[in-house]
């Protein structure tokens, strides 16, 4: 018989429940998981939380990374504009190793064009 994941209020893996193959199923709303044969979650009970998003479990070591990772997108986008325009306002030459970066991060995130009011 097949196992699901059940998860408490904040998604956190509380308990492994073994069911019937029609009862192994993912649903956000009863808060479980169907988890593959052959799984190892029963040794990692309240250290990992599940993301229905992503549709997998991400370790509680990792998610404050994660969030940070989240939320600093718009920043980081934000500092190399600022750099941009301070180079082409300025002239300054940026060191190679931080025009390599620019151009790393500006190949995934191309400049976004702002909405005219």
């Amino acid at each position: 018989m097949p196992d699901i994941a059940r998860l408490d209020e904040s998604l956190l893996l509380v308990a492994i429940d073994t069911v019937p193959a029609e009862q192994h199923r993912t649903d956000p709303q009863a808060r479980t998981v169907a988890l593959p044969p052959g799984h190892d979650m029963a040794s990692r009970l309240r250290a990992y939380r599940f993301d229905y998003t992503r549709g997998h479990f991400i370790p509680l070591s990792a998610e404050p990374l994660d969030a940070a990772e989240r939320d600093a997108g718009e920043l980081i986008e934000g500092i190399v504009e600022a750099i941009e325009l301070l180079e082409d306002a300025l002239g300054v030459a940026l060191p190679k190793r931080t025009k390599r970066a620019i151009a790393a991060f500006r190949r995934n995130t191309p400049k976004r064009q702002e909405a005219s009011p």
